[in-house]
């Protein structure tokens, strides 16, 4: 398309964005010129390129120089600068568990926008509160991400106690086949975008996958521990979400149906020693072809994976971690107390940091594993989880997975183009004319350094531009809210 012709369409598409008088004129066209754009599919990076945005979308991409800037738009010099798309956290639990709603919805959401995530897709929360946000988002009363949620997670119920534990929003117990179809039928009712399975018995999960296929609803979760990763790819979960907790070390275990009546035992004695040694010795049994096996089947199924390498890591790191500190101050009092790493640690707290590097140690030999072999990832932190912070999180988890095996590009598309193609959306993943203008704009490459994810110039969501010092803002009125809640607020 040559240059009249190209500004002469983006002028009617202009002029088909409706006016409203009681708003004061603004340009709904952003420029942002000579920036590098960075071709996260191909691995290249593009120089000296000129992106108009034009109300939330990307609308036109070339060599800077060779379009005019259209009258009224607002231009961005940003020579020197590195545009990738929006960083996606595909586990986040924002609405429930550690986070209240409450908190979260002043804290969380602005923290994860001024960390370049500009979508989410929620692992497990309440989700009366998830659709309220969204409805907020996409009214523009609320600045935030776009939010895929799944609603309360699916686990069996809770021992008997003598004072039950209070129903959480987050939380959705089912014991019978029975009571799991009815779940997922709730669920799909409510608005849910998918079903997030935990620990379920045997029979509600295989009723979970048949009723989601019924229904044409995605389910996805952990694998339990009385189902294979086989049989749980072959009935359809469409990502495993963590390699720790879904135990596909003992699927990969060349004596894994040996280690896994082993834990059953274990678990019925409530020995935790045992179950601890129970592990370690699945991951020392480490077998090559059962490996290989599983992650053909992931493949030829598309199953896809979520590693959460970072949460697994923060276990066993957080003892020393020094930002710590800071990342807790986003974080309401009582919180902060909770989840601050013991300032004088014993013995015990050394051995069980030492475990946890030993389980993530195998988590990330196993990632570097499923990468080689072609097994789709998914970037996610499982943030807010213990020592998990949201926002920082994503970045870290992105540097995890180059440290197992994959380049910054693979890494870098396991929070941009993955996530477009899990959920099926050619509007993102991409920067690219037509898709959606939610962009970060960073001072350094990420294709030579991962970690250059960090270092955000600006974000640019659903087309508005949030500048250094906006973003440098909305953290510090984060900080001031998660201050401001009440020490009695409790997780």
């Amino acid at each position: 398309m040559n240059t009249r012709s190209l500004w002469s369409a983006l002028t009617a598409a202009v002029l088909l964005i409706p006016s409203f008088a009681a708003r004061p004129a603004k340009s709904n066209v952003l420029v942002l010129d000579h920036v590098t754009v960075i071709d996260v599919a191909g691995g290249v990076a593009r120089t000296d390129q000129t992106v108009v945005i034009t109300g939330d979308s990307i609308t036109a991409i070339a060599a800077s120089g060779s379009l005019a800037a259209p009258k009224g738009a607002k231009i961005i010099n940003a020579r020197g600068k590195f545009l990738i798309p929006g960083l996606w956290d595909m586990h986040t639990h924002v609405a429930g568990v550690f986070a209240a709603p409450a908190w979260a919805r002043q804290v969380l959401l602005p923290l994860l926008v001024a960390s370049g995530i500009t979508g989410i897709r929620d692992m497990g929360g309440d989700l009366d509160a998830l659709e309220s946000w969204r409805r907020e988002i996409s009214a523009g009363a609320l600045l935030g991400p776009q939010i895929v949620a799944g609603g309360p997670m699916l686990l069996p119920p809770r021992r008997p106690t003598a004072a039950p534990a209070p129903t959480k929003p987050e939380e959705l117990a089912v014991a019978t086949p029975e009571e799991a179809r009815e779940a997922v039928r709730r669920l799909r009712e409510r608005g849910a975008d998918f079903i997030k399975v935990i620990d379920v018995p045997r029979d509600a999960y295989f009723a979970i996958a048949e009723e989601s296929r019924k229904d044409g609803i995605t389910f996805v979760g952990h694998v339990p521990s009385d189902v294979t990763a086989v049989e749980a790819s072959n009935s359809g979960q469409k990502s495993i979400e963590h390699i720790f907790y879904s135990s596909l070390a003992f699927d990969c275990s060349s004596q894994g149906d040996a280690m896994r009546q082993k834990l059953r035992l274990a678990r019925v004695k409530h020995d935790a020693q045992a179950i601890g040694d129970i592990r370690d010795e699945a991951n020392r049994t480490f077998s090559t072809e059962k490996a290989a096996a599983l992650w053909q089947i992931f493949r030829k199924n598309g199953t896809w994976v979520t590693p959460t390498l970072f949460a697994i890591r923060a276990n066993a790191h957080h003892l020393e971690d020094s930002a710590t500190d800071s990342l807790l101050a986003y974080l309401p009092a009582s919180l902060r107390k909770d989840l601050a790493p013991a300032r004088n640690p014993t013995q015990h707290d050394r051995d069980t940091a030492a475990w946890w590097l030993r389980q993530f140690e195998n988590d990330s030999k196993l990632t570097g594993e499923m990468h080689r072999a072609g097994v789709q990832l998914l970037a996610g932190s499982d943030s807010l989880d213990s020592y998990v912070f949201v926002g920082a999180s994503l970045h870290q988890e992105l540097q995890q997975l180059v440290a197992a095996g994959l380049t910054p590009r693979e890494a870098l598309a396991a929070a941009t183009n993955s996530p477009a193609e899990f959920f099926g959306r050619n509007d993102l993943g991409s920067v690219a004319a037509g898709k959606r203008a939610d962009l970060v704009l960073l001072d350094a490459d990420p294709l030579s350094d991962i970690s250059n994810t960090q270092k955000i110039s600006a974000v640019v969501l659903s087309g508005k531009y949030l500048s250094r010092a906006y973003l440098d803002d909305l953290l510090a009125k984060a900080r001031a809210a998660a201050a401001a809640v009440p020490v009695e607020e409790k997780k």
